[in-house]
This record gives structure tokens, C-alpha cells and sequence, in this order.
């Protein structure tokens, strides 16, 4: 087995993780931001697109281009167009040094909606943001060796700003890191129910959800998982985590006399998926 196969599916799962983060935070950098200031976030942000430093990183291969400076100084684009593209196009070191330095996004009309908690500890979060970077180049570059000499600082970096902002496992209220060392299944499952229990139930459609409600449920497994002390190469399958689904709905059913909850699964027929696909295009 090469190296790289073995960090495959755990590199993937961070990846995804650290994607949907970056992600959230330049949404809510764009639509904050722009709501508040309108036309004039461009100036408003003046002194973070005047720096040198930062939109030097933006040049073509061969820098004759920047792109960086193409959206700023045009004249035929809108200042809100221009702020989304420069936003967008950030990388990750960037979006960081915008959130963490720019006065006029101290705002509390922008900082009180930015971030999903009340941030207490504000320092720890700042001083956090290096190993997320350092994160997102190990895991873009496949840089096994230096991913593992700090993996518990990394992941813990990263779940603190998904906390923080509401993003991934961070968007239930409570970091779920108090299981103890390597929980069973069954703690795991009951921890899903608790942080989400409209998962487990058979009248709330897939729909209301970002994707299939069991893929949620093995993804809050896994993160939960790796969380508390399970590496990704010990990990159930995703046809027992879904099976300790169905056990839990069970159990707890016929304890407390529900019957909202999912016990049987029922494969949807051909006909019924293509309709699901039709009525979604």
C-alpha cells in the first residue's frame, strides 16, 4: 500500500471540512459586509485592498497580469461585483488576515451576525488561525509527515473555528469532544440524536437537509469519532453505522413509545427516485 492511500479517505474528509469552512466564511465576509456598507465597501475596506503585500500574491505565472488589481481598478465594474470577485478569489491566509485586522469589519451589525457564538476567548481563535492555514497546505499538498507532528493542534483548530462560525459539527451548539477516549458506537449515535434528532426521523424529509440524512449521520459519526480518539483507519463501515441507526430508533421507540422515529428503511423505487431527480431540476 502507497503512502498516499493510506491518508486518502482521511485527507478527503478534512479537505471537505476545511473547504465548506473557507467557504462559509467568505459567504458571510460578502453578504454581511455588503448589506452594511453597500457601494462604499470598497473604501470602507480601502486599507486591506490597497496592501501591497497581499495583492502581489495575485500575479500570473508569467506577472504580466494581476488579477488582484484587474477587478480592483476597473472602471466598468460595480464596487459590490468588485468586492465579491476579490473576496472570492482570497486564499485562505488572506481571508484570515482580512477578518482579523480589518476596523471596519469590527462593525458589531457585521460581527454580531459573523460569528454563530459569543466569542469569549477572541485571542485563542486569532492565535489559531496559523495552524489552520498550516492545516489547509499539509492536506492541498499531501504532506503526511508534517500533518502528523501536529494532527491533535491542527484538528482542534479546526474545530474551533467551525464552532465558532457554525459550520460542519460547530453548527449544533456544543463541541462534542467529551466522550471520552474512543467512545463506542452506540455513545456516538445517542450524541447525533442529542445534537440533531430530526435525523432520525421518518417524517422530516431528506430535503431538509444539505444532503441524505444517513450520509449526515455517518459523517457526524466519523468527525465525532476522530474527535474523541478514533483514528480514520479504525472507523466502522457506513452500512453499521446505519444499521446502529435503526437499532437506536428501535430501542428508543418501543422505551419511550414514539412513533416518529425511523425503523424500518425502505429503499425508494426507481420510479420514485428519477421523480425526486425531475422535481429537483
Amino acid at each position: 500500500m502507497y503512502e498516499f492511500e493510506q491518508y486518502e479517505y482521511e485527507f478527503s474528509k478534512i479537505y471537505k471540512r476545511m473547504l465548506r469552512l473557507e467557504l462559509l466564511i467568505k459567504h458571510k465576509i460578502i453578504n454581511l459586509s455588503t448589506k452594511v456598507y453597500q457601494n462604499e465597501v470598497m473604501e470602507k475596506y480601502k486599507k486591506f485592498f490597497n496592501n501591497s503585500y497581499i495583492y502581489n500574491k495575485y500575479c500570473s505565472d508569467t506577472k504580466r497580469e494581476n488579477y488582484f488589481l484587474a477587478v480592483r481598478d476597473s472602471k466598468s465594474i460595480d464596487n459590490v461585483v468588485k468586492f465579491e470577485r476579490i473576496i472570492n478569489m482570497l486564499m485562505l491566509r488572506h481571508t484570515l488576515h482580512f477578518i482579523f485586522t480589518e476596523e471596519a469589519f469590527r462593525n458589531p451589525d457585521i460581527q454580531n451576525k459573523f460569528y454563530a457564538i459569543k466569542i469569549e476567548k477572541f485571542k485563542e481563535l486569532r492565535n489559531n488561525r496559523e495552524n489552520l492555514i498550516a492545516l489547509r497546505n499539509h492536506i492541498a499538498h499531501f504532506n503526511f509527515k508534517s500533518y502528523n507532528e501536529k494532527k491533535k493542534e491542527y484538528l482542534h483548530s479546526l474545530m474551533l473555528f467551525e464552532h465558532c462560525l457554525g459550520c460542519s459539527l460547530g453548527k449544533y451548539g456544543r463541541i462534542p469532544n467529551d466522550l471520552g477516549n474512543k467512545p463506542n458506537m452506540t455513545k456516538i449515535i445517542e450524541t447525533i440524536f442529542e445534537l440533531c434528532p430530526e435525523l432520525f426521523k421518518k417524517n422530516v424529509a431528506h430535503t431538509e437537509f444539505p444532503y441524505n440524512k444517513d450520509r449526515m449521520i455517518v459523517d457526524m459519526y466519523e468527525d465525532i469519532a476522530v474527535l474523541n480518539g478514533w483514528e480514520y483507519g479504525e472507523l466502522k463501515s457506513q452500512w453499521d453505522v446505519i444499521r446502529k441507526k435503526y437499532d437506536f430508533n428501535k430501542k428508543k421507540a418501543e422505551q419511550e413509545n414514539r412513533t416518529d422515529l425511523e425503523i424500518e428503511y425502505v429503499q425508494p423505487s426507481l420510479f420514485e427516485q428519477a421523480g425526486a431527480l425531475i422535481n429537483n431540476d
